[in-house]
C-alpha cells in the first residue's frame, strides 16, 4: 500500500503544480507573487486582518508580511489604518481596486479552465468532478483554519 501511495504523490505533484503554473501563467497578476495574491485572496473573502494574522497566517515574519502588504498598498490593491479595538495594532483591508483585479483574475483563470474542461469529453469532466472532494481533502491545514475562524 505505501508503494501505491508514494507512486500516487509522485504522479500527482507534477499534474497539480503544472495545471496551478498554467493557469496562472494565462491570467493577469500584476507580477503578485504567491504570498501577495495569497494575502489578497484572503483579504477579499475574509475582510480586514490585523498584519500580524497575517503573516502567521501565511507562515512569514511580520518584517516580510510589512514588505508584502506594502507592495499590495503601491499597486492600490490594499490599504492599511489603525485597528479600532487596539490602536498599536494596524488592520489591513482591500480595496475597491483590490477587489476589482481580484474578481477580473478569477474570472480569467476560471474561463480558462472553462475552456479545457468544453474541450474534454463528459466521462473525462465526470471523472473531474467526482475527484473534486478527494482533492480538496488534500487541502485541509488545521492551522490556517484555526487562523481564520478565530479572526473571523
Amino acid at each position: 500500500m505505501t508503494s501505491a501511495i508514494t507512486d500516487l504523490a509522485h504522479r500527482l505533484r507534477p499534474l497539480v503544480f503544472r495545471l496551478y503554473h498554467q493557469v496562472r501563467r494565462q491570467t493577469p497578476q500584476l507580477s503578485l507573487t504567491l504570498t501577495q495574491g495569497s494575502v489578497l485572496s484572503e483579504l477579499v473573502n475574509g475582510g480586514p486582518r490585523r498584519m500580524s494574522a497575517l503573516a502567521e497566517f501565511e507562515q512569514v515574519k511580520l518584517p516580510s508580511m510589512t514588505d508584502v502588504v506594502g507592495r499590495l498598498e503601491r499597486l492600490g490593491l490594499a490599504t492599511r489604518r489603525p485597528d479600532p479595538a487596539d490602536g498599536r495594532a494596524v488592520l489591513v483591508d482591500v480595496t475597491d481596486e483590490g477587489r476589482r483585479f481580484y474578481a477580473e483574475t478569477v474570472a480569467a483563470r476560471e474561463e480558462f479552465l472553462r475552456e479545457r474542461l468544453i474541450a474534454m469529453d463528459d466521462a473525462d469532466r465526470a471523472a473531474i468532478e467526482a475527484a473534486l472532494p478527494a482533492l480538496a481533502k488534500l487541502l485541509v491545514d488545521t492551522k490556517k483554519e484555526e487562523l481564520i475562524s478565530d479572526e473571523r
